[in-house]
């Protein structure tokens, strides 16, 4: 491994030094005159340096990626790396890209604010672990061993063990087929066996067993040596965690600066001078539900590195990810009726609002059709648990349902309109497990159909999704425990945890699927409290009294600025582990996020975090989808904590150790500002002292820069979308400026 050296830096400093020289900067900043660039891609970190530090930049400093002049050695480095060398009153800051030597300059003004003695310092050379051992052993020692005809799911899961284990400490392991493996004779090295245990572990879960003789990570036959090598990554320090901006599959929804056109997904590794593989690590993993879906209108649903490393199972498009494991789809239950509704037209059998679930010839066209499907997918040697699973027939969103005689006597009879959908959905399963044996039929509980039936009872493969939503006439409160353990008497959390309840009761065939909803939709410029009602919820649901088979996600399109990137890891976390997540985990768990996404200014971000959530859980139920923010915040609180955020912030910003966590610090802060401005708009701007409104005017025009700066959404109702104004105009409030009264006008009340 290659050090990085200067053998005479500071005899030949001042020789090699370039000519100050006029280069543009995208920053558009001046260069200061003691500022020296070895390289032309070093103008930008020069300016920002220039710019933080202005007369308290005193020392000659040089920049640049080109160190060829001094004899210092960069190719060790990552690309964020850098090396700092302090001679006397000069000071040498290198690195291999740009990156790095922006990560350089912060660090070196950080010094100079804290007047702190510039320490020579080299920032990610060589690998993040110096030695990794298995059971005392050297990793280089091993290879990767495979199953004969390993399909692409165990291919998949030697390629990226292999790939990371390399990118870790440098360890380049060979992957072979047991078959050739075996060949090797004496001359094999030990081995690391990826291998299929089924059906003891069934499609997915997965066992790893150590050794001086090697690893095994034995798994179900589908996705379990993914999910066993990815958990042996993370014993390894390995986190993947998805950032806090999301880019969208949406191409009408730009976003600006560094982030943009990168994947948001983060592969970060802890640092470790020895890591060993011991038997103390042994275990079994069973995951705490069969089926786990992330769904949402940001890229991770679309995303196969996400869906893979979350354990996500259900894919967009009829063919999956099968090189990431996404076999034995169910398919998450969301208006599967649709399927059908060209079909059912032609008949004449669909003229507006939902198809009569009760028709005889509805039920038979559906069915036709599914078989249509079954039989294609089979001559196209696809096979049933494995390619195809499940067939959605759930009713459309919208309350339209037929009224004729039969489906209004039904409904007598179960005293819901559960009553005829589940009918229908029970019609589907039966011509499935006769002529299908291994298939499933899929159905709501939502918007209409969430209060059970009286008397019908889900076939054994007929799997029913309950939704944390809404139905007719109400809307669950997200501030407060989803199934109404916590919720005040007058929110409909209780009701919600009862009916769920019964259908719990119902649905004992393991096929009971639940949809959760942790996300902002309408007003998008503030967070709204969901982290404590997430725990509470998620806790209570996989705590025993609801036997859970499946569970969908559904995800907005997190911008940064409320952390719905975070509120889908942890979910994630709990459809594997369930109830073994503990609160002190769960805190863990965000902790750890922040740490990862926010670098250095971590600590800032976590102490607003928490903030803002009492500022949600203290103004009593809270609806994300439909309640403005700026009405059922805690005003009071926010006006009294605005100068602390606004202090928060500002630190923050100087302990970035990267543009990168800059741009992450000033999405989340614009809430912060869009929210408190708003609300001390009037007492401090309108009615305000001089220096009161001298104060807002200043936080103002930051908040409308970062608004624009990264096209942050005020308002989306998936129809409209609201942006902040080109123009700053300081003397309307930034409620009505951004996001006019109107706009609420026509939402449903909460």
């Amino acid at each position: 491994m290659k050090k990085i050296i200067s053998l005479t830096l500071a005899a030949i400093f001042i020789a090699a030094c370039l000519a100050s020289c006029s280069v543009p900067t995208a920053q558009g900043g001046d260069i200061s005159a003691s500022i020296r660039l070895t390289s032309s891609d070093a103008a930008d970190a020069a300016a920002w340096l220039s710019t933080r530090l202005g007369e308290r930049l005193t020392e000659r400093v040089v920049i640049g990626t080109d160190a060829s002049e001094y004899d210092v050695d960069l190719a060790a480095l990552e690309s964020d790396g850098y090396v700092i060398r302090a001679i006397g009153g000069e000071v040498a800051l290198f690195a291999s890209s740009p990156d790095g030597l922006d990560r350089a300059v912060r660090k070196y003004a950080k010094a100079v604010e804290a007047g702190e003695p510039i320490a020579d310092e080299t920032y990610h050379e060589g690998y993040r672990v110096k030695r990794m051992t298995v059971c005392g052993t050297d990793i280089s020692a091993f290879a990767v061993v495979t199953d004969d005809g390993a399909d692409e799911a165990m291919q998949f899961a030697a390629s990226e063990l292999a790939k990371y284990i390399n990118q870790a400490c440098g360890a380049e392991l060979a992957i072979y087929t047991a078959s050739e493996f075996a060949a090797l004779g004496e001359s094999a090295p030990k081995a690391i066996r990826l291998t299929v245990d089924y059906p003891a572990l069934g499609d997915e879960a997965f066992r790893i067993a150590m050794s001086a003789d090697g690893i095994t990570i034995a798994g179900g036959r589908y996705r379990g040596c993914i999910y066993g090598v990815y958990d042996l990554l993370e014993d390894i320090g390995w986190r993947f965690v998805e950032g806090p901006v999301s880019l969208s599959n949406m191409p009408d929804r730009p976003h600006g600066g560094p982030l943009s056109g990168t994947d948001s997904l983060i592969d970060y590794l802890y640092e470790a001078d020895s890591v060993d593989l011991t038997p103390a690590l042994d275990r079994e993993e069973h995951g705490a539900v069969g089926y786990r879906c992330i769904a949402g209108i940001s890229n991770r649903d679309q995303n196969g590195d996400i869906a893979a490393k979350y354990r996500k199972m259900d894919v967009g498009g009829e063919n999956g990810y099968a090189k990431h494991g996404q076999f034995g789809l169910f398919g998450h239950t969301c208006h599967g009726i649709n399927n059908y509704r060209s079909v059912l037209k032609e008949e004449g059998l669909w003229n507006g609002g939902q198809p009569c679930y009760s028709d005889p010839e509805v039920i038979e066209v559906v069915k036709n059709a599914i078989r249509s499907n079954i039989e294609g997918r089979l001559a196209a040697e696809q096979e049933i648990g494995k390619d195809f699973v499940t067939f959605d027939v759930s009713h459309d969103d919208n309350g339209d349902f037929c009224q004729c005689k039969r489906c209004e006597a039904i409904k007598r009879e179960e005293g819901a309109m559960s009553g005829v959908t589940l009918r229908f959905a029970n019609e589907i399963g039966e011509m499935l497990a006769e002529e299908y044996p291994g298939t499933w039929a899929a159905t709501f509980a939502y918007s209409g159909t969430t209060a059970p039936p009286a008397k019908t009872r889900p076939l054994p493969n007929v799997r029913v999704a309950y939704c944390l939503y809404v139905d007719r006439g109400w809307i669950l409160c997200t501030a407060h425990n989803g199934v109404g353990v916590d919720c005040p008497a007058d929110c409909v959390n209780r009701k919600v945890g009862e009916e769920l309840s019964t259908w719990a009761k119902l649905c004992t065939n393991n096929n009971l699927e639940i949809w959760y909803y942790p996300f902002i939709v309408y007003g998008q410029g503030f967070g709204c409290p969901i982290f404590t009602a997430e725990f509470e919820t998620l806790h209570s649901l996989f705590s025993g009294n609801f036997p859970l088979s499946s569970m969908m996600i559904c995800s907005g399109d997190g911008n940064g600025v409320h952390q719905e990137s975070l509120a889908v890891y942890l979910c994630s976390r709990f459809m594997w582990d369930g109830a073994k997540i503990t609160k002190e985990d769960y805190e863990a768990l965000i902790r750890e996020w922040f740490e990862i996404c926010y670098g250095d200014a971590a600590e800032y971000m976590l102490a607003y975090f928490h903030q803002i959530e009492i500022a949600g859980q203290t103004a009593g139920c809270w609806i994300s989808f439909h309640d403005a923010n700026y009405k059922t915040v805690n005003r009071q609180y926010v006006a009294s904590h605005f100068d602390d955020w606004w202090e928060l912030y500002l630190s923050a910003k100087r302990a970035c150790a990267s543009a990168t966590e800059e741009e992450l610090v000033e999405r989340y802060m614009a809430g912060m500002m869009y929210i408190s401005i708003g609300i001390t708009y009037n007492d401090r701007y309108v009615n305000g002292t001089p220096e009161q409104r001298a104060v807002i005017a200043e936080r103002y025009t930051e908040m409308h820069r970062i608004f624009r700066k990264y096209n942050l959404r005020t308002f989306d109702d998936y129809i409209t979308r609201e942006y902040a104004p080109e123009t700053l105009d300081l003397d309307t409030n930034p409620f009505e400026a951004f996001l006019p009264e109107t706009k609420w006008d026509k939402m449903p009340a909460g």
